[in-house]
């Protein structure tokens, strides 16, 4: 079954966090879990607080959230997360080149920043994404990583991919922040 990949909405909150902490208990160090799921976390939340703000996409299969994508202020991929079990089947793929798509033109920087964990290098760069230079201090074997609007849209384009992926997100309705997202912590 294909998964229909739609923008994310405020009830998607805590099935998104279980989703997230579930991938980092099976990809992260148990050293680093904890600050990660506190990371993660953290943005799921600022999203929840100014949702307009970002492009923020699940990829759902029979009502379940399989994958999702956070692209803070349309520029910071700060999450992409798939379920180990669906893992390199097309759904991490689908979801990056849709969000670079509703970020085009919205994008402050005219690109995408992210910093790649170690396995995921050449995913992203498969994608069109290059080195940078960043200021940060990453963990040992991330990298720094950008994809720039001048660049055509990775290919295959979002015009090639099968109308069922397509999405054409609508502008995000102002919400109340205290209510639009009831994030319940899992620090398992």
């Amino acid at each position: 079954m294909e998964p229909i990949l739609r923008a994310a909405r405020p009830e998607d909150s805590t099935a998104i966090l279980a989703l997230m902490v579930r991938v980092v208990t099976a990809s992260i160090a148990p050293a680093h879990r904890a600050e990660t799921i506190e990371s993660v976390t953290e943005n799921l939340d600022v999203w929840c607080r100014a949702p307009a703000r970002s492009v923020h996409l699940v990829a759902v299969e029979r009502d379940d959230v399989v994958g999702v994508i956070l692209v803070k202020a349309f520029w910071n991929l700060c999450s992409l997360f798939v379920a180990p079990e669906r893992q390199r089947s097309g759904i991490g793929r689908k979801l990056v080149l849709l969000a670079i798509h509703e970020c085009l033109g919205k994008s402050p920087r005219q690109a995408i920043y992210l910093n790649a964990a170690p396995g995921a290098v050449s995913f992203y760069k498969a994608l069109g994404f290059t080195s940078r230079e960043s200021s940060q201090q990453l963990p040992p074997g991330f990298q720094a990583m950008r994809w720039r609007s001048q660049q055509a849209t990775p290919n295959p384009s979002i015009e090639g991919m099968p109308k069922r992926l397509r999405l054409s997100v609508t502008p995000h309705v102002k919400r109340k922040a205290s209510n639009s997202c009831r994030l319940k912590s899992q620090t398992s």
